[in-house]
């Protein structure tokens, strides 16, 4: 007999062993024990998560010749004494349940040709003649349309069952007429417990620890799991250790991530290149890679919030070692290391060389611990604008010490909390990869610029805030919003200038202010785009001569020395 494999062989021939979809399974066994039967079923989720399994279950369930009519308990064995019905329905071959590929049958005709011309003929030999559409939303429109009515009134013994990876790309008008069961990705310790079971039907010799790699690769899906877990025997052979995992699949092991983590917090970038060496060594996924540290990170978060260790399903880690890395840093740490690598790991999508960008992006995080806190930042911040007022120097020795330079020439550093943009006087950017910020206004107990992106995460408008922090300068001047973006950054200028963009933004403006804003976008080449604003042109004439004059001033000019920074703001007495 010729090899099957592991996600063929193993496929779920009752509803108890469709794994992590215990609800949805219920729910349709007791409906089928009922009677309470639907015409048309759909079923969305991420791939290999069980939606066609459970549409051939329920097609056994309502054609299973051994009960005199549909059944929650229907064949589950293939052999011998299972009923013909159950047995052709597994193998995809009944007369009277058709399965329908959409995405290579997406046009008008395939729909007449295969449904609208065959609903009326009546079952062959079964109770109900079942329809199973596989990723419907590859449909055409036309195609949708002609399925329309016969979906809303089959004739009687027809059953629809679509499924799709992509449920948002159904017509409404289809969904509406259909039982909506959402297939939730499967936990990591429950794809491993259906592993342990084939590996020990197969007589493999594995470990826990080597199971539980091979269920994480898997990414919520037990298909994938499962055929990872082929590819690891065809490397390893009946006896797999962890190390054969990882070789096999191009992932990274705990003691790696552990290695990231221990560089990260004792400031070594030389470790950072001999972790990336080592992996390209190896044949290694690099985005793989950036994709284990992001998750291993997002343990760490967790076990420094919560430690809840529930939320640690999916971590390479035991609890306890996740414990001792997350004691290394603070939560705002981790969140600006995630932010930053994230960044990296899509920017590998269209690298032309992985490999520097994943080692520029490990050596910038261990550069992101040199940054000063942003409160320390504040505080300084506002004995310096004191000593300005009242003309006193500042108390000596209070400015917030980073740690000790490595060799890099001291740049301006960006104190941003989470990756938002810091909006007050510019200062210090430690990342080399990024352009200094010309200067946005923090004021002293909340930043005016957080309020309106506060407003904007309350209309939940992510996309302006993520084009709000795209900006390298973010000031309220008077009764105008000044944005000012490099050339690299104009696409955020783009979607902001966006008639419905602008409306929300000036909405949100007019919250936090109280009174309408005006807005103002620019390029830090010269180009500008300006939208109505209240202030006259005189008034910014005036403020720009004023800015000048404060930037001749020596008491400012020792200020922006010993701060790296840039006078961005003027207030007009």
């Amino acid at each position: 007999m010729s090899y099957q494999v592991i996600a063929r062989k193993w496929r779920p021939q009752k509803f108890e062993d469709v794994t992590g979809q215990e609800i949805l399974t219920r729910t349709l066994q007791n409906s089928i024990e009922h009677g309470r039967l639907h015409h048309a079923y759909l079923f969305s989720g991420a791939r290999g998560v069980g939606k066609t399994t459970t549409a051939r279950l329920v097609a056994k369930a309502l054609n299973c010749h051994k009960s005199d009519g549909p059944t929650a308990t229907p064949c589950a064995t293939m052999d011998e004494t299972a009923c013909a019905s159950c047995r052709e329905i597994a193998e995809g071959r009944s007369m009277d349940v058709l399965e329908i590929d959409a995405a290579s049958n997406t046009g008008i005709d395939n729909v007449r040709d295969v449904i609208i011309n065959n609903i009326s003929i009546k079952p062959a030999r079964d109770r109900y003649k079942v329809f199973i559409i596989d990723e419907v939303h590859m449909l055409s429109a036309s195609a949708f349309n002609a399925l329309l009515k016969t979906i809303e009134e089959p004739p009687p013994g027809v059953v629809f069952i679509m499924a799709t990876t992509e449920e948002q790309k159904v017509p409404e008008t289809i969904s509406s007429r259909c039982q909506l069961f959402e297939f939730r990705t499967i936990a990591t310790a429950r794809i491993t417990e259906r592993l342990r079971l084939i590996a020990d039907a197969d007589g493999l010799s594995i470990s826990d620890e080597a199971l539980r790699e091979i269920a994480r690769a898997g990414d919520g899906s037990m298909r994938d799991a499962q055929s990872a877990f082929d590819q690891v025997i065809s490397f390893a052979g009946e006896k797999i250790q962890t190390e054969d995992v990882e070789k096999a699949l191009g992932i990274a092991g705990a003691d790696v991530l552990a290695r990231v983590v221990n560089g990260i917090a004792e400031n070594k970038p030389a470790e950072a290149l001999a972790i990336v060496d080592d992996l390209v060594m190896r044949g290694h996924n690099l985005r793989n890679f950036c994709r284990d540290v992001l998750g291993h990170l997002r343990d760490l978060l967790v076990v420094k919030v919560s430690g809840d260790p529930k939320l640690l399903d999916s971590s390479s880690a035991h609890a306890d070692t996740l414990k001792q890395q997350a004691a290394l840093f603070s939560e705002s740490d981790l969140v600006r290391f995630f932010h930053a690598l994230a960044e990296t790991e899509s920017c590998l999508k269209d690298a032309s060389n992985p490999r520097y960008q994943v080692e520029v992006g490990l050596v910038k995080l261990m550069e992101m611990r040199r940054l000063a806190p942003l409160g320390d930042l504040i505080e300084r911040i506002r004995e310096l604008e004191a000593a300005l007022r009242t003309g006193k120097p500042a108390a000596p020795g209070s400015t917030p010490q980073t740690a000790p330079a490595s060799g890099l020439p001291k740049a301006p550093a960006r104190a941003a909390a989470g990756g938002s943009v810091a909006t007050s006087a510019a200062v210090a950017d430690q990342e080399e990869t990024d352009s200094p910020p010309d200067g946005v206004s923090i004021p002293g107990s909340g930043s005016t610029i957080d309020q309106i992106k506060s407003a904007l995460e309350k209309k939940k408008r992510r996309l302006l805030i993520a084009a709000i922090d795209g900006a390298v300068r973010a000031e309220l001047e008077g009764d105008e919003l000044s944005l000012e973006f490099t050339p690299e950054a104009r696409h955020y200028r783009d979607s902001l200038a966006k008639a419905e963009n602008v409306r929300a933004l000036r909405e949100a403006c007019a919250e936090v202010c109280g009174r309408e804003i005006g807005i103002r976008f620019s390029i830090k080449d010269g180009a500008e785009n300006s939208l109505p604003t209240s202030p006259e042109e005189e008034s910014r004439r005036s403020k720009q001569q004023a800015r000048q004059a404060a930037a001749q001033n020596p008491t400012v000019q020792q200020i922006l020395r010993t701060f790296g920074g840039e006078i961005v703001d003027i207030k007009m007495q």
